[in-house]
């Protein structure tokens, strides 16, 4: 009885720990910016505003069935809180990424798309690699 109660504990404490899909152990795609889809090509050719004192990431996505809601956690003029990871809620369903990716994250196809190496106050998009995870397993028509 006593290994029973310890095994439902443990599978609860496991799920309740899983709130999120952690995106850092999936698989990854890389591309060039000449390999990506041209809806692709039109968002990360584009010249964003860039403000100085930034805390604003662009999230956006091109699958009308999918909202895409990012929030990120970590340093924001205040001390470190909970460290620095970038959070998508995609219908529901939550993701989580570690720090240093860089936007615009655009969701497409199901497949999420970013960059470690976009400067968008340099406009490199042509020289930059891009990141791609596929999430198809996650979301449900």
């Amino acid at each position: 009885m006593k290994n029973t109660i310890l095994i439902l504990i443990s599978i609860f404490a496991l799920i309740s720990c899983s709130r999120e899909i952690n995106l850092d152990n999936k698989s990854k795609t890389l591309l060039t910016f000449n390999e990506l889809p041209n809806d692709l090509k039109k968002i990360y050719g584009t010249n964003f505003r860039v403000a100085n004192d930034t805390t604003d990431y662009y999230a956006l996505s091109l699958d009308k069935n999918y909202n895409l809601i990012h929030y990120w956690t970590g340093m924001h003029k205040q001390l470190l809180t909970k460290g620095f990871n970038h959070y998508f809620i995609i219908n529901g369903k939550k993701f989580k990424l570690s720090a240093n990716q860089g936007d615009p994250f655009v969701l497409l196809n199901k497949k999420l798309y970013y960059s470690t190496e976009l400067n968008l106050t340099q406009y490199n998009y042509k020289q930059t690699t891009f990141i791609e995870i596929n999430l198809a397993e996650y979301l449900s028509n």
